[in-house]
């Protein structure tokens, strides 16, 4: 598969790394907001008024941060991938890229205007703003739809860059199936499932996306030597 670029192969080493890191961070973060996520909702000046910053900031920040460190890891495979191959590989970075700039903007958005708003008791036009009532049928819930169907698609072209010996395999395989299980995110707000499916998926969904990841780490790590 790969064309020898050590720059490539570094950056893709420490990149593949930190979306592991921050995947994980994510899944943790994320999982211990869930209770404010489908609290009972009581308004929106009673949301203002118990809203915390810093459970919220938990899983926002790594959120944003996975979307450079995943372009980027796109970006080195594509620049190893041999001519072969390079068809999924320009379309795993340019579909990486499109998630990239669509859930960066959402969550940049959910810091700058919609958390500072709610801490300032300013509620004039949040509602459809907010990760609560009517989400996911609201902005940030269509952002994430189409940003993380961009994610799926880039991992699923990305599953046929990997051949051959065990690690690739295995690396193709998650890929696949972190692609395809992170579809629900886009098709949830359209045909909502119970509460219990969406949670399943998504676990198993963090956890293959994260054992993927790492083994992608080591990838690149062989790369080097």
């Amino acid at each position: 598969m790969i064309i020898k670029n050590e720059t490539a192969q570094k950056l893709g080493l420490w990149s593949a790394a930190l979306a592991a890191i921050t995947e994980l961070w994510f899944s943790i973060a994320f999982g211990l907001y869930q209770p404010i996520l489908y609290a009972p909702w009581h308004g929106i000046k009673y949301y203002a008024e118990n809203f915390k910053a810093e459970p919220f900031v938990a899983w926002i920040l790594p959120c944003f941060l996975l979307t450079i460190c995943f372009f980027t890891m796109m970006a080195c495979l594509h620049a190893l991938t041999g001519e072969d191959r390079k068809i999924f590989s320009l379309l795993a970075a340019a579909f990486a890229a499109m998630y990239a700039v669509i859930i960066s903007t959402c969550y940049y958005i959910q810091a700058v205007v919609v958390m500072h708003n709610l801490l300032s008791g300013l509620t004039d036009g949040l509602q459809l703003w907010l990760f609560a009532m009517p989400y996911p049928n609201s902005f940030p819930g269509a952002l994430e739809g189409i940003g993380y169907l961009f994610m799926c698609l880039s991992l699923i072209s990305a599953s046929r860059l990997f051949s051959g010996d065990k690690l690739c395999k295995w690396i193709s395989r998650s890929f696949l199936f972190s692609g395809i299980t992170g579809f629900f995110v886009f098709t949830n707000p359209l045909y909502p499932l119970p509460t219990a499916i969406i949670l399943i998926i998504a676990a198993a969904n963090a956890v293959v996306l994260f054992a993927s990841l790492s083994l992608v780490t080591i990838w690149f790590k062989r790369t080097l030597n």
